[in-house]
């Protein structure tokens, strides 16, 4: 259904054409409206989504109120990682700052297909680490502004 597609983000770049069509069957558009909420911080972790267009952004919402904005994702960027990573939680809201159009699997299914390529598995995990390790040092940076912010103000 998506092959051509699914080719052009950078997400499934160098992948062979046998294993974008393996990928292509369990992908499907979605478009979503602005200030929509796609997931919340602590739903079950389902889908994952690469944006074709407009921006969506992650937002944590502490325990001890107010909120953190992770990041702001744009065209090809991929969100919901939780799920491809077979975790049972969202950690983060994903909330649309635009409309948006995009792409989105099931957690599930995009591991089984991982799980019988082990070279494609290989890529998408390495991508999927580059992700998440520019997330986690988007927030670090993001709690590190919070904190100097109130440790001035005190």
């Amino acid at each position: 259904m998506l092959a051509e597609e699914l080719s052009h983000f950078p997400l499934f770049k160098d992948l062979t054409h046998e294993q974008i069509n393996k990928l292509a069957p369990i992908f499907w558009r979605v478009t979503l409206a602005d200030g929509e909420t796609i997931f919340s911080q602590g739903d079950e972790a389902r889908s994952v989504y690469v944006i074709e267009s407009g921006e969506v952004v992650l937002r944590f919402f502490p325990e001890d109120g107010g909120s953190v904005d992770i990041e702001r994702i744009t065209k090809d960027g991929v969100f919901g990682w939780s799920a491809a990573l077979g975790r049972p939680h969202y950690t983060s809201s994903a909330i649309c700052l635009t409309s948006v159009k995009a792409i989105a699997t099931n957690g599930s299914d995009l591991r089984r297909v991982m799980r019988g390529d082990k070279k494609m598995s290989a890529i998408l995990i390495e991508r999927m680490a580059q992700v998440v390790a520019h997330r986690l040092n988007s927030f670090r940076s993001q709690l590190k502004a919070l904190l100097d912010a109130e440790e001035s103000q005190a």
